[in-house]
């Protein structure tokens, strides 16, 4: 194998930790766990995409998509933290939290 000089572009991929392979996620699950990883702050490891973003990214429908949510917060590997608007008292897209396994 050749082993070429160039670097990585920047931006153009995310690291998920290797220990996740030990949770023996369904495919739906780890995509959403990906996604979530992928969009989280690296600062604080978390995002707030909604239910309906997470499905058309992940090419599922919002019902798979609570079924991932729910097996990843089962396991620790999510925490969830609902978010209101104080204003109005309407519900916001959450905010997810990505738990350190590493």
């Amino acid at each position: 194998m050749v082993h070429s000089n160039k670097k990585f572009p920047s931006g153009n991929f995310f690291i998920v930790p290797n220990c996740i392979y030990k949770e023996k996620l369904k495919a739906r699950d780890f995509a959403v766990y990906c996604y979530l990883f992928h969009r989280a702050d690296m600062k604080k490891f978390n995002c707030y995409p909604s239910r309906s973003t997470i499905a058309k990214e992940c090419c599922m429908s919002e019902p798979t998509v609570d079924e991932a949510i729910k097996v990843l917060e089962d396991k620790g590997l999510i925490s969830i933290t609902h978010r209101y608007d104080y204003t109005n008292g309407n519900r916001l897209s959450n905010l997810y939290t990505i738990n350190k396994i590493w």
